[in-house]
């Protein structure tokens, strides 16, 4: 049976191998550290402590999903935000089960009215996922993002 409860300090460690485990596909081209990812979740916890939860099942650590708050013109928003599940454990709705549990929970607790988040495009997996609980692409938005110091080198020449 698999329990949902919030993340502790003392996970972190465990979490950080499922976190590298979960995202270490060559094509999303991300090189995960355990040591990043144990900085990465510490951070996500301090952040929003309230909304950081995790899956276990017989005292095992499943899989977490960690996600903030942010107010928005029409209320507030849940944003950002890691979900993941250990590779043994994915396809049995351990992530469907953390998602459903941290929306009621920010439903409650913030009065949240919008998730937005990040996934990876041009591969089925998570995106069809995540179209399958009702996402949407935004085709007005388009994210950006720029290495700072090349930022700031053009910057200079400019």
């Amino acid at each position: 049976m698999t329990s949902i409860r919030l993340m502790r300090d003392e996970d972190l460690h465990e979490l950080a191998v499922i976190y590298v485990s979960a995202f270490a596909d060559p094509e999303l081209n991300e090189h995960w550290t355990e040591q990043a990812a144990h900085a990465l979740l510490s951070d996500w916890l301090k952040r929003q402590p309230d909304l950081a939860f995790v899956a276990e099942s017989n005292n095992k650590l499943m899989g977490a999903f960690v996600v903030g708050i942010r107010p928005w013109w029409d209320g507030n928003h849940l944003v950002d935000g890691e979900l993941f599940v250990a590779l043994e454990h994915q396809g049995r709705g351990v992530a469907r089960q953390l998602v459903q549990h941290v929306v009621l929970t920010a439903v409650e607790k913030y009065a949240v009215v919008v998730w937005e988040s990040y996934t990876f495009r041009g591969q089925e997996f998570p995106l069809n996922w995540y179209k399958r609980l009702g996402f949407r692409e935004i085709e007005e938005w388009v994210m950006i993002r720029a290495d700072v110091a090349e930022l700031l080198a053009d910057m200079q020449s400019c």
